[in-house]
């Protein structure tokens, strides 16, 4: 369901400062998320996933010899991450005690550029053929492959973030916007704009960051509404009772209940 538009921003325009806390974090943000339980998980520029709830308690926090080159919250009781790098991936628990890691197959992506989470899968960006593929249950083997013919001018660099959604799987492009493939694999539509860094889902809609504005767009309609945020951030993120915007060190949490 649609969070009210007109309620929240009625809400974000009466905030008391009472309302608003600020937590430090271990580091410079360079990536931040929310889970299904809305709970927040930032990503720092010294290699720290850190995770925190609506009243900014820390939950949990573990440390990656490098930034991790992708994070899927999920439902909050696990969540997903892949390093490039080393070509690994794994669950963390939900105070993050317990890491699970994994190494991707080369039988299944010569170069996987990017990897997230399905139910028992996984989808790879192959960015040596410029391939998306969706692993079988357990991931044991491939079970869909299609090469993106779609782009006119594809550079594997500008793809950052790759997240499935109501089955339907997304690919962050910051030189167009986000892709949204469907089940088999094809393109539908490109939602959002050039020069996104992030985007994260409330119901059906798709939302990012421009300027000083959240961008909430309908998956399936294209239906756009935008709201001002309380203070100026680099990430911003919402869920039916807070509002947290990152930037630098710092998480500003804003109740909008």
């Amino acid at each position: 369901m649609k969070v009210p538009g007109l309620l929240i921003i009625l809400l974000l325009l009466c905030f008391p400062a009472t309302a608003q806390k600020t937590v430090s974090v271990g580091g410079n943000i360079v990536w931040a998320g929310v889970d299904r339980a809305g709970d927040m998980f930032v990503v720092l520029d010294n290699g720290g996933v850190e995770k925190f709830d609506k009243t900014g308690k820390k939950i949990g926090a573990h440390k990656f010899k490098a930034p991790p080159t992708l994070v899927d919250p999920l439902d909050g009781v696990q969540s997903f991450y892949y390093n490039r790098q080393t070509r690994q991936y794994g669950n963390m628990s939900y105070d993050f005690t317990s890491v699970s890691q994994f190494t991707i197959d080369p039988a299944f992506a010569i170069s996987p550029w990017l990897v997230c989470p399905a139910l028992r899968e996984l989808w790879i960006l192959d960015s040596a053929d410029f391939s998306i593929r969706k692993t079988a249950q357990s991931s044991t083997f491939i079970s869909l492959e299609r090469v993106l013919q779609h782009l006119p001018d594809k550079r594997i660099t500008d793809f950052i973030h790759l997240r499935e959604y109501q089955n339907y799987v997304f690919v962050l492009d910051k030189s167009s916007g986000v892709h949204m493939i469907n089940p088999l694999g094809r393109f539908v539509r490109t939602l959002g704009e050039k020069g996104m860094t992030y985007f994260n889902f409330l119901g059906e809609e798709l939302y990012y960051l421009s300027g000083n504005e959240l961008v909430l767009v309908d998956l399936y309609t294209q239906e756009t509404r935008r709201m001002p945020l309380p203070v100026e951030g680099k990430f911003a993120l919402i869920t039916d009772e807070v509002f947290y915007i990152a930037s630098g060190s710092k998480v500003v949490i804003s109740s909008i209940r």
